[in-house]
């Protein structure tokens, strides 16, 4: 079945180290991150959209702010666990479906986190 789909991103300054890898990763460095959230849905309203892309922006901005400016090792979520881009990425959808209006006309697809021009990680759903 045909579907329309519509991404909107949002950025997060953090710093991390990822544990045990043994390079470089385990120091504390710092990432621009940029977050990506694709949604899809079945059809257009009455005014031709699929969905009010601002409010999805306002979603996923309120997510992102959560990392924004932190240590993410010291966050809750990620006290078990390396917060690799992976687990990042993880995180964010599992935010964004709790987040997002039930019944509503779209569902999410896919999360990606841009650690750098040459590297991304998507979490598909």
């Amino acid at each position: 079945m045909p579907q329309f789909e519509i991404r909107v991103s949002a950025t997060a300054e953090c710093a991390l180290h990822i544990q045990g890898v043994g390079h470089p990763d385990d120091e504390v460095h710092g990432r621009s991150l940029l977050i990506s959230a694709t949604f899809v849905g079945p059809g257009l309203d009455s005014f031709g959209f699929l969905t009010d892309e601002r409010k999805l922006r306002a979603i996923l901005g309120a997510v992102a702010s959560e990392l924004d400016h932190k240590h993410l090792n010291k966050l809750p979520q990620f006290t078990d666990i390396n917060p690799s881009a992976e687990n990042v990425a993880y995180w964010v959808a599992e935010e964004l479906l709790k987040r997002l209006p039930e019944g509503g006309r779209v569902q999410l697809k896919k999360v990606s986190v841009k650690l750098h021009r040459d590297a991304k990680v998507t979490y598909r759903l």
